[in-house]
């Protein structure tokens, strides 16, 4: 059985609308860590939630409500997430909370051919080449 790995997962917390250089700041995060080809990350909409204003932020529809919370969750090998922090300082020290923990990942292959063939009698084969094929 395949060993688990250690990795680092980087949680970034910013408000939906949240801006930096005029774009979106979870978009240029994004942008960025695509750009530094880190090994995954996840863009997660909150439905609720408040930060250091204390304001509640919802997605309910009774409330009109703004800046829904967003959250950008990176995993990695620990040298790549503090290369990642490093190129995304700027954006983050400003806009964002950060949070880093370490993770044990069982690693997969993504790339690794597999051969989910099924072998069928040539009679059915035939009979089914019949029926579908015209």
């Amino acid at each position: 059985m395949e060993k688990f790995k250690d990795f680092k997962i980087l949680r970034i917390f910013v408000g939906e609308e949240k801006k930096y250089d005029g774009k979106l700041v979870y978009k240029s995060i994004m942008n960025r860590l695509q750009e530094l080809k880190v090994a995954g990350a996840t863009v997660f909409k909150g439905i609720e939630g408040f930060g250091s204003s204390f304001r509640l932020h919802s997605s309910r529809i009774i409330e009109i409500s703004e800046n829904l919370p967003i959250m950008i969750e990176v995993v990695d090998k620990p040298k790549e997430i503090h290369r990642a922090l490093k190129a995304l300082k700027p954006i983050l020290l400003t806009n964002c909370l950060v949070t880093m923990q370490n993770i044990q990942v069982l690693p997969y292959n993504q790339n690794k051919k597999r051969n989910y063939q099924t072998k069928i009698p040539e009679k059915k084969f035939n009979m089914l080449k019949k029926l579908f094929i015209r």
